[in-house]
């Protein structure tokens, strides 16, 4: 067998290579996994590369012990993941990860792509997953997966080395998915600009984006943004956004680069509608991302989560995102009078909105300033 390559846009399964070795003999002299897993703590690169050429090419040629390296969103090793005593329909999920890689959702992710393979492309009928009493990592995580817990057998799992009670868990192929479990976040990309989902490494531009004080004039980006909000948007905003079916957001990057460019998303799911959202930092501003990366939302919004329109509101007097809706054929519906709220108080707004069956480009002149309003009020 050849190992398979798995992705969901976020963490990558795939086999090792011998660049992997430092990293998963680390990951092995790892205090917690030494004391969970059973990794050897003396492990050295070159017993690592040993062990690839030999045990783990051994386990793919028999189909017996499918082990891959898991890779996280910044292409370094994040861990391990394995399908142990593959046999008769059945195997045991196995997982390890990097003490840097913890608490990231990545183990979530790696097992789900893993669990796929193995029903879908392995037509493996149930799966074990065993854990030493006490591993409470191990235990959520299997739970979160979907596995349930079938029993405790006295002395069956090792602890640093000596016999604990063991828990027992498994699935099987007509399991339904549990609720709760990370949504695949679609790429789409024009060759200029990318949607994908927002990660770790988005969070320095991040911060910096929404501390620029056109952000904070006419989003609503918490002021004094920091490392924090960042990261409680990556972790837990985004994905429970769209784990509900709330919202939906995109880091935008560039496409050669994967630089972070700002955020896009849609939010106020109604019966076949949706209101766009947009936030570029100022280096993307003058350059025709925010349209191309709008263009892109639009066409996903409309093409595949099959919408009839899309609104845009556009707090007052914030002439650069009017006159963004307006390129892309929004049409005004209505200004309305203290009908938003800016950060406590009262605001005024424009509502634009498109059809499904518009054209994609201006359906009247413009006739707002050809500059643009700063957040002082003057046109420049």
């Amino acid at each position: 067998m050849i190992p398979p390559v798995l992705t969901d846009g976020v963490v990558t399964l795939r086999g090792f290579v011998s660049a992997d070795a430092p990293g998963y003999a680390e990951l092995n002299r790892d205090p917690v996994n030494v004391e969970w897993a059973g990794s050897d703590a003396r492990m050295s690169a070159a017993s690592a590369l040993a062990a690839f050429r030999g045990p783990v090419a051994a386990g793919w040629r028999s189909g017996n012990e499918l082990r891959l390296a898991i890779v996280g969103p910044d292409g370094s090793l994040a861990g391990t993941t394995a399908l142990h005593s593959v046999r008769s329909g059945a195997a045991s999920v196995g997982i390890k990860l990097a003490a840097g890689h913890r608490g990231q959702g990545l183990g979530l992710r790696s097992v789900r792509l893993l669990i796929r393979y193995a029903f879908e492309d392995l037509a493996l009928t149930v799966l074990h997953w065993h854990a030493a009493a006490g591993n409470e990592a191990s235990r959520t995580l299997a739970l979160k997966a979907g596995f349930r817990l079938e029993g405790t057998v006295r002395g069956y799992a090792l602890r640093a080395g000596r016999p604990v009670d063991g828990l027992v868990f498994s699935r099987a192929r007509e399991d339904r998915d549990p609720l709760g479990l990370e949504p695949v976040v679609p790429t789409l990309t024009d060759g200029s600009v990318t949607l994908r989902a927002v990660l770790e490494r988005d969070i320095p531009a991040l911060v910096e984006n929404c501390r620029d004080p056109e952000a904070v004039r006419w989003t609503t980006v918490p002021v004094d943004y920091s490392v924090t909000d960042a990261r409680r948007f990556v972790y837990e905003t985004a994905p429970a956004a769209w784990r509900a079916g709330s919202q939906q957001y995109f880091a935008v990057t560039e496409a050669g680069t994967d630089a972070l460019l700002g955020t896009i998303g849609l939010h106020a799911f109604r019966a076949g509608t949706a209101e766009v959202g947009i936030n570029l930092g100022p280096a993307a501003r003058g350059t025709g991302a925010a349209e191309k990366a709008s263009r892109l939302l639009i066409g996903y919004a409309f093409d595949q989560l099959n919408l009839q329109y899309l609104y845009w509101q556009v707090l007052l007097p914030n002439w650069r995102s009017r006159k963004l809706a307006w390129k892309l054929g929004f049409q005004l519906e209505a200004q309305l009078r203290g009908y938003a709220v800016d950060r406590g108080r009262a605001a005024d707004i424009w509502i634009l909105s498109l059809a499904r069956t518009d054209p994609r480009i201006p359906s009247t002149p413009w006739d707002g300033p050809n500059g643009q309003r700063g957040s002082d009020g003057r046109v420049t």
